[in-house]
């Protein structure tokens, strides 16, 4: 035998059990990314979900900015716009513990139409006959953090802003505030006294 040709048992075994090493290794990796890819179709089936069911009360529906204002002119109706992030934790908790609450399901199905909006999406928002990205909306609206809450007449123009997170028994007395239109009479306290 020549010089290099030889090859003992030992390498054949070898080069045997890299074989199978190597095609286990592919095969665990062709799984993993299976499962991946199935998780994260689900994940987006989810996230594309367009409402909130509310134990023993309304199921939100959400709309895009767009279609919430213009169905909010044609039922005359205020518009609560939800300005969230995907990263933002207290977002999350809003969206938890706060929009599946009956009451507040209740309220908003009777006086608002409701939007979600990610400034950081790829939805543009037209105010004023302009179409504004996520930056530039946030930016007009005085939003610096997340999440916040917009709230537009039936007409479009802006009623107030409500920054961060909200317990839902205070963001029921807020919504009730200004959906029964109380905040053209008197202030928040003066109402919320009233309620006691």
């Amino acid at each position: 035998m020549g010089a290099g040709k030889f090859v003992s048992n030992n390498q054949r075994r070898k080069g045997g059990r890299m074989k199978l090493e190597w095609t286990t290794r592919v095969a665990s990796a062709t799984i993993v990314v299976g499962l991946l890819a199935v998780g994260l179709i689900g994940f987006l089936a989810s996230s594309n979900d367009t409402s909130t069911q509310s134990p023993g009360g309304e199921a939100i529906t959400w709309h895009s900015f767009d279609e919430g204002m213009a169905l909010a002119a044609k039922e005359n109706k205020k518009v609560l716009v939800d300005v969230y992030t995907d990263w933002c934790v207290w977002c999350k908790k809003m969206d938890k513990e706060v929009y599946t609450d009956g009451q507040i399901g209740r309220i908003i199905a009777k006086d608002f139409i409701a939007v979600k909006f990610n400034p950081e999406g790829q939805e543009l928002v037209t105010m004023n006959n302009e179409h504004l990205n996520g930056s530039l909306f946030t930016q007009a609206m005085g939003i610096s953090g997340y999440p916040s809450t917009l709230i537009f007449g039936a007409d479009g123009k802006p009623i107030t802003k409500i920054d961060g997170f909200q317990e839902a028994k205070e963001y029921a007395a807020l919504l009730t505030f200004i959906g029964e239109d109380h905040y053209k009479t008197k202030s928040f306290q003066q109402f919320k006294s009233g309620l006691n």
